[in-house]
Parts: C-alpha cells; structure tokens; sequence
C-alpha cells in the first residue's frame, strides 16, 4: 500500500491535474482492496488465474474504488505499467495505445454513472490486457 502511495505521490507531484492531492489516500478501504484484488482466492483456487487478469483485476480495483483524492487515473496507468515491468513484462503500446487507455479507463472509473455494469468493464478491461501484455 505504501508503493501506491508513494507512486500517488510522485505521479501527482510531475503531472499535477486540478484535483491532485499527492499522496493523500481518501479510502484506505479502497487501496486495500486494490492491493488485494489480484490475490483473492475462491475455494481454494486463484479468482485470477493468468497475469493478465490479475493485472485487470488491480487496475479496475484501483479505477472503481478511487482510494485517493485525485489523480486515481494516472496513478492506475503509472501502476499498471510498474506491475507489468516488476513481472519482466511490458505493454505492447500498438495495442493497448493512448486513445485506448483514456477511454478504457474513463469507463472503468465512472461506470456506476455511466449504468454500465461493473463485470462488462472488467471483461473488457481483461481481454485488453490478454492482448497488450507481452513478456519483455
């Protein structure tokens, strides 16, 4: 958690934006449950097999509950390309591209508002880092 708060920090510091409070964490609950996300086991089994979802499942975790008060869009695209590289992946840039990224993860953060429910998102989400997610 500490990571994301730090990542929050220095995102929020280089980038700025309207809302950016760096490092100031307005849901613990909500980081917590990003962090944890990815782990989550059911029965005894993974909820999130393969890496690429449990790369979906930290990001729209991160995108769903906001945990900061601002700068949770950044910090998810900061995060996102960390884990992949922490794991000696990277995203292939040609798929998962700006355009793609801005609007996947404006869904993913305002789907409650938009109607738009929670498991369309996430499929998206998870067939797009299926796609872009290749090993470095």
């Amino acid at each position: 958690m500490q990571d994301l708060v730090d990542l929050h920090r220095a995102v929020s510091t280089e980038f700025g934006g309207h809302q950016a409070q760096p490092g100031v964490v307005e849901s613990q609950f909500g980081l917590l449950n990003a962090v944890q996300r990815p782990q989550i086991t059911t029965l005894g089994r993974e909820a999130y097999a393969t890496f690429p979802e449990k790369v979906a499942a930290f990001i729209f975790a991160l995108l769903s509950y906001r945990p900061f008060r601002g700068g949770n869009r950044r910090l998810a695209l900061a995060s996102l390309f960390a884990f992949v590289q922490l794991n000696n992946r990277t995203i292939d840039t040609r798929v998962f591209d700006e355009k793609t990224a801005e609007t996947l993860f404006k869904k993913a953060a305002g789907h409650r508002e938009m109607g738009i429910p929670p498991e369309n998102i996430f499929r998206e989400f998870r067939e797009m880092m299926s796609r872009a997610i290749v090993s470095a």
